[in-house]
């Protein structure tokens, strides 16, 4: 996810087309680490972020919606007091890098004309929004650095604001072909081409290294020294026409995309050629693949991290499941030794003339064997009494055998039962399913009380329209299975799941007509797609009728059987949503 110093000119360049002269109206922190200014200005209103988040760092329009606390954390205070009624009058790019500096038109406490900074760098784990004077002395910042966090730069109200080290790259908009050629000569000839551009220019990227030099016609790994001048030559002309369509705002922003899953992999500011294994969309604006692109990859963290208790509960249940399976095939093993009690019991009735009341032991043939049997006996007891003790421990051990096959069979569900869930946690985008889930593990008896406070908002199952007009349906968590198996489907709705792994129940509505096995194999790939083994070049999926499925008494949430049904060897799909 390369948000170099590139991607940062095309953002500010649009940024300069949009926001200059906006208003500051509202200021609010959703996040610990992010804002959002509400801007208006005479051609439109729009919401900035401003994230210092260490995965997802970024700077860009957005149309997301944004939970704000009831009490703004005192950083957004600050902004509040600073910044509020303020006008946007610059936005630069600092020196070709991931730095961007916005420039402020506000007011004091006395009301006199000041003005502020905000300094948004885009640095990984060091990402940070810094607040300044217009002397550039800290204000404010988000993240706090001190002597004791870092040696080497350390950011905190009242010192004077240090832009990164800029002092070891150069800046690609501000060099000429010559200057070029005597970093190739100068510079040590065993280092990698792509790692030589990678540190010499602002701004570049691995992916854009690994661009310049497939452009160049070079492979990355090769060594400077080991560049003829022809390669040399096609290297300076690739620089060089990058920093000419730079120069010129020539930029085509667009995503790049997994062709068999359709998730967003990767996004640039113009085409990358050797990227030719993906596919692309192309759009306007870098902040739409911006605020798409990155609000995607944060939904999952968030759901992550929101779900990461539930998740570890669960996983924690299937682990006491597998142990307890464990020990329960091992009783079952020790009691199906019971015949061997039976025999010991029927041997010594069959040879009470040779036991005395005082005898530990009796060996006797054994007929359905032909063998002789070592049998150890209570010298307390008589014979008679020895028998019906092994007889005892016998019809004890036959007793215990049901309920363990009983005890296994229940074990064994759960365990299947908790799979999906687990899978459906892994699998879930909304914090309704999440809610949904953890409403029916209160309900299942996994777990001991509920943490709900008021009923679940009602998630939606997945819905598709081929282009034959049928409506394909894929359910999202157990609830939905059902509802989707034994609320929604009719007799002559076809029903489809992964074979023998957690996924996701599929409906395809037939509504009474014949269903077409192009439509057939779509909705198997959704199956396959939405299910454990999505890994896998192909999945084996079951299918059959609605009527023939039958859901068991008492049987657990999304478990269903049937006696009749098909299969078939799918590649999986992403269905197109949108």
């Amino acid at each position: 996810m390369p948000l170099d110093g590139f991607v940062v000119r095309n953002l500010v360049f649009e940024l300069n087309n949009i926001i200059i002269e906006s208003k500051i109206d509202k200021i609010y922190q959703p996040e610990k680490d992010e804002i959002i200014l509400n801007l208006r200005s005479s051609s439109k209103n729009v919401q900035l972020l401003l994230s210092a988040n260490s995965t997802y760092p970024r700077i860009n329009i957005t149309a997301g919606k944004y939970l704000n606390p009831t009490s703004p954390p005192s950083f957004c205070m600050f902004l509040r007091k600073h910044l509020a009624g303020g006008i946007i009058k610059k936005i630069m790019q600092i020196n070709m890098d991931r730095v961007i500096m916005i420039e402020v038109a506000s007011k004091n406490e006395l009301k006199s004309e000041t003005t502020r900074r905000i300094y948004i760098e885009i640095m990984g784990k060091h990402s940070n929004v810094i607040l300044t004077d217009e002397k550039n002395t800290v204000l404010e910042c988000i993240k706090r650095v001190s002597l004791s966090v870092s040696s080497k730069r350390q950011v905190y109200p009242g010192i004077k604001y240090r832009m990164p080290n800029f002092d070891k790259k150069y800046n690609l908009m501000n060099i000429e072909e010559n200057q070029i050629r005597f970093l190739l000569s100068s510079s040590n000839q065993g280092i990698r081409t792509s790692k030589f551009i990678l540190g010499s220019f602002y701004g570049i990227s691995p992916l854009l290294s690994r661009e310049l030099c497939f452009l160049s016609g070079i492979d990355d790994s090769d060594s400077i020294g080991a560049l003829n001048d022809s390669d040399v030559s096609r290297l300076v002309e690739t620089l060089m026409a990058l920093k000419s369509s730079m120069s010129s705002h020539s930029f085509e922003p667009l995503i790049f995309i997994d062709k068999k899953s359709k998730e967003y992999v990767d996004f640039y500011c113009f085409d990358l050629r050797h990227l030719s294994y993906l596919d692309r969309t192309n759009y306007k604006s870098i902040n739409e693949i911006l605020d798409l692109f990155y609000l995607e990859k944060s939904k999952f963290i968030s759901y992550k991290q929101k779900t990461a208790e539930l998740r570890k509960k669960v996983s924690s249940l299937i682990d006491k499941y597998e142990k307890k399976l464990g020990y329960l095939k091992i009783e079952l093993i020790n009691a199906e030794i019971r015949e061997k009690y039976k025999l010991f019991g029927d041997l010594i009735l069959a040879n009470m003339h040779l036991i005395s009341i005082k005898d530990t032991e009796v060996t006797a043939f054994d007929y359905s064997t032909n063998e002789e049997v070592r049998i150890e006996l209570d010298p307390s007891l008589n014979a008679s009494k020895n028998a019906q003790k092994y007889y005892k421990k016998y019809n004890k051990l036959k007793s215990a055998e049901k309920n363990l096959i009983k005890q296994l069979k229940v074990t064994q569900e759960g365990l299947v039962y908790l799979g999906n869930i687990l899978f459906a946690l892994e699998e879930a985008t909304e914090l309704a399913v999440v809610d949904e889930i953890r409403e029916e593990l209160f309900k299942s008896g996994y777990i001991k009380k509920s943490t709900q406070k008021k009923k679940p908002e009602k998630s939606k199952p997945l819905q598709v329209v081929t282009k034959d007009g049928f409506e394909i349906y894929i359910g999202k968590n157990n609830e939905q299975n059902d509802f989707l198996s034994f609320v929604l489907a009719v007799k002559n709705d076809v029903w489809l799941h992964a074979k023998s792994v957690p996924g996701s129940h599929v409906i395809i509505r037939s509504d009474n007509r014949e269903v077409p096995i192009a439509v057939l194999e779509e909705a198997a790939s959704y199956a396959a797609y939405y299910s454990r083994n999505r890994g896998s070049e192909k999945v084996e999926v079951d299918y059959t009728l609605k009527q023939n499925l039958r859901k068991p008494k008492n049987a657990k949430p999304g478990f269903v059987i049937f006696n009749e049904n098909y299969s078939l060897l799918i590649e999986p799909k992403k269905p197109d949503l949108s």
